[in-house]
């Protein structure tokens, strides 16, 4: 496998391959993608799916959207309902508080917005109550609906803090690069979190367009052999090879081939994380463009004042190009 110019358009070049496509079903198809990626470099899927209601997947955002965003969210929440409840109250009449002063409105309604926030936390400081039925049901309506409030964010804020995930950092690039005899497709991954990985295993998938013998399109997946697929300890960093050999399904494909294909290569990676006692997963996709011809990775192990080994983990995607030969 070569990078050069290559004039035959893959739409009309049929590629023989001597490895058979995998026989079970990924779960994407045959004609469902022919042009992008199935998958993008974070690991999600290049999928939309039609919500049955509105709400669906309500849950799955509130846990999986970032800190900040959630954050701003529930602090919306919270200013939206005591601002409600204000407004409530000063249509009840303020007159109704026990250690209101009436003023403006602006007076009034600040005294209410901080009985509302008070109500709603169950705080109560005490110097401001209510005097009377309808507004004590409207207060006592605020503290329900306050401890339901706090229960669900509770749940909320357990859920993405208990939520397992791998932090695997991926090299951004596939290379090309000698390896023994002949070349060998790599990248290279590092563990990001404190928390070791235990019994890791990797799967490593190329799926590329096809054009059939009867002319039709169709979506292969075929697995690619790795030198190393499973480790049992995730320490340090872990470069994986699969070798551009005879037994390969890259044997003796071009560059040009590999992009007329739309080829991807999609990684999954699994383990069991120490801490959580749960098996995780991190998946990455690389696209054709994404593979750097002819170079190496750079070295990413040096040793730390105390003489242990330190991964650099803000570098396990530096490589260095070598010249060709």
């Amino acid at each position: 496998m070569t990078k050069k110019d290559y004039n035959s358009n893959f739409s009309t070049l049929l590629r023989k391959i001597k490895n058979k496509p995998l026989d079970r079903e990924l779960g994407f198809g045959r004609n469902v993608a022919l042009d992008g990626r199935l998958m993008n470099a974070d690991g999600s899927f290049n999928v939309e799916r039609q919500p049955k209601g509105r709400w669906d997947n309500t849950y799955y955002f509130l846990v999986t959207m970032p800190w900040g965003r959630f954050l701003g969210l529930l602090f919306s929440f919270f200013v939206i309902i005591n601002i409600l409840f204000s407004f409530l109250y000063l249509l009840v009449g303020v007159e109704h508080f026990n250690g209101v002063i009436q003023g403006t409105f602006e007076q009034n309604f600040m005294q209410a917005f901080f009985f509302s926030s008070q109500t709603l936390t169950t705080v109560g400081y005490g110097h401001i109550s209510p005097n009377g039925y309808l507004i004590s049901i409207l207060a006592s309506l605020e503290s329900f609906m306050g401890l339901l409030a706090f229960a669900l964010m509770t749940g909320l804020l357990y859920g993405r803090f208990s939520r397992p995930s791998a932090k695997i950092i991926f090299s951004e690039n596939l290379l090309v690069s000698p390896y023994k005899s002949g070349n060998a497709l790599m990248f290279r991954m590092g563990n990001g979190s404190k928390s070791e990985l235990i019994e890791t295993e990797v799967q490593v998938l190329m799926a590329f367009n096809q054009r059939e013998e009867d002319g039709s399109m169709s979506r292969k997946f075929y697995p690619l052999g790795l030198e190393i697929n499973k480790i049992s300890f995730f320490s340090l960093s872990w470069t994986i090879v699969h070798a551009l050999d005879e037994n390969s399904p890259l044997n003796n494909f071009l560059f040009q081939d590999i992009l007329d294909a739309n080829a991807e290569i999609m990684v999954l990676v699994k383990g069991t994380d120490e801490t959580a006692q749960q098996v995780v997963h991190a998946r990455r996709s690389y696209s054709a463009n994404e593979i750097v011809w002819n170079a190496r990775f750079s070295p990413v192990i040096e040793r730390a004042p105390n003489g242990v080994p330190k991964v650099l983990t803000r570098r396990i995607g530096a490589h260095e190009l070598l010249e060709a030969q």
